[in-house]
This record gives structure tokens, sequence and C-alpha cells, in this order.
């Protein structure tokens, strides 16, 4: 076998051996999911919303993670004057990464914590209106029941509660 790929000649036929058999395979992947479009549609109902118009800055979703954020941000902000009244250079410069990493660590708990809002929303919309699935907009070309208003509603009322 490694004589075989020793040689250039060789090589090439191998690869388009190898790039004929992947076609192949996508080809027929292809084909045989073409008739399922059709089918689930005719059993399932299928809700898009627009996540972009979900997450607006007037929204009390995400002005209340804001202002967590703000909170924590100014909280760190405190504690590190605090800290690094007393260190050189390389202590403020390490003590300042500490704290970078643990604001990185709250945005991305905070973010968590709006997808799964939405989530949840969103699932609660789709139980109360029978859909079997929610997608998001940007992912479907045509078709599905737009439902960005009512899950927005939703996250509106529990974010006030």
């Amino acid at each position: 076998m490694m004589r075989l790929l020793g040689n250039k000649a060789n090589v090439k036929v191998i690869s388009v051996v190898v790039a004929a058999i992947f076609i192949i395979g996508i080809g027929a992947l292809a084909y045989t999911q073409m008739a399922a479009p059709a089918y689930a549609a005719s059993e399932s109902n299928i809700g898009v919303i627009d996540q972009s118009k979900l997450l607006t800055n007037d929204s009390p979703l995400v002005t209340n993670a804001e202002k967590e954020f703000s909170d924590y941000q100014n909280q760190l902000k405190t504690e590190f004057e605090q800290q690094s009244a007393n260190l050189d250079d390389q202590g403020k410069q390490k003590l300042s990464a500490q704290f970078r990493d643990k604001m990185q660590a709250k945005q991305e708990e905070i973010q968590k914590g709006l997808q799964d809002k939405v989530a949840e929303a969103s699932k609660s919309v789709a139980e109360a209106k029978g859909l079997t699935v929610i997608l998001d907009k940007r992912a479907v070309l045509y078709g599905g029941v737009d439902v960005t208003e009512q899950v927005s509603k939703k996250l509106s009322s529990d974010a006030s509660k």
C-alpha cells in the first residue's frame, strides 16, 4: 500500500476515487432527503421567530441583563481599585487579567440566561399554539408561522415578574 502511495499518479487516482465516492454519497443522501420536507410539512406545524427583534435594546429583558452586567462591572472595578492599591505594575496586570476573566464569565452567564429565557418563552408559545418546532427566521426560506410577537410579549411579561 505504501508503495502505491509513493507514486504520484497512484495518489491522484486514489484521490479521484475517494472524491467520487464522497460525491456519490452526498448525492444519495440529498436524494433520500428530497421527499422528507414535504412529508414533514404535512404532519407538523412550524413556527419561526426573529431573534434580532426579540433582543433589542429597548426590551426589558435586555435592559435587565445590561443593568446586571453594569452593576457587576462596577463592583469589580471597586474591588480592583481596592486590591491593586499596593501592587506593582506586574501585579496589577495579573489582577486585571483575573478580573477580565471574571467579567467574561459573567457576560457568558448572562448571555446563556437570555438564551434560556427565549427558549422557555418559545416553548410556552409553541405549546399554546400547537406548534411542534420553532426555528430562527433566518434559517427558514419559506413558510412557518411567525410567532415573534407572541414570544416577545411572553418575554416582557416574564421580565416584569
